[in-house]
């Protein structure tokens, strides 16, 4: 009987046990990547903090939406959203960047920490933009 039960219990554990310590270490990864990912209201997903200027002033996301001492994500995605763009950035706590495409390296999380209007979210930094996309990011 003790057998039995030891048999069942090493058949149903062994297929776990037999994939590779790395890659189960991935998957838990992964896993907390996911449950970490911040949505918008409208469903967007954070990307984090990415450096804006280059060239001088040059944007990487190169419409400015608008300047609002009220900023927020949520303001900041709708406005993208409905002028038909795939990706928002909130910029020096106060703008709101647009753009088709994402360009630029990410940044230090501590590069983008100007606190939005709302008391909660971050709203960028010095030509650093917190990003938002439509499209779920690779890896999360």
């Amino acid at each position: 009987m003790k057998f039995t039960i030891l048999a069942t219990f090493l058949l149903t554990a062994l297929p776990a046990l037999s994939t590779p310590l790395e890659e189960r270490s991935n998957e838990f990864h992964n896993h907390q990547l996911e449950s970490r990912a911040t949505r918008s209201s409208q469903g967007w997903y954070s990307y984090g903090c990415y450096f804006d200027c280059y060239n001088g002033m040059d944007r990487r996301l190169p419409i400015l939406a608008y300047v609002d001492e009220n900023n927020n994500p949520d303001m900041c995605v709708q406005w993208c959203s409905d002028n038909g763009h795939k990706y928002a950035g909130l910029q020096w706590g106060k703008e709101c960047y647009c753009g088709d495409a994402l360009a630029g390296e990410p940044a230090k999380p501590n590069e983008c920490d100007h606190t939005c209007a709302d008391g909660h979210n971050k709203c960028g930094g010095p030509c650093r933009n917190n990003i938002w996309s439509a499209f779920q990011k690779s890896g999360h």
